[in-house]
């Protein structure tokens, strides 16, 4: 028979089981978060003839404001010939 006893057997259990979902956790949500230069770039690929500094298109929200019009217009320039 095992030197530990049953309740000490069911604590290391427990202890481990918690350890291991919380690491799933912090892996799952550091998966699912973009990077900024992700959310710049989805950004840029989302600005068309109908993007304004008061209407941005919903890949845009997260982009701060000077950032935005960076890539507002970069898209006016290209749009226009002169990049």
């Amino acid at each position: 028979m095992s030197d530990i006893a049953p309740r000490e057997t069911m604590r290391i259990r427990t202890t481990v089981a918690a350890a291991l979902a919380a690491t799933l956790l912090v892996m799952s949500l550091t998966a699912c978060t973009q990077s900024e230069a992700e959310v710049r770039a989805t950004c840029e690929r989302a600005l068309d003839n109908h993007s304004t500094l008061s209407f941005r298109p919903k890949a845009c929200l997260d982009v701060p404001d000077e950032a935005y019009r960076t890539l507002l217009l970069v898209y006016e320039l290209k749009a226009e010939g002169l990049d």
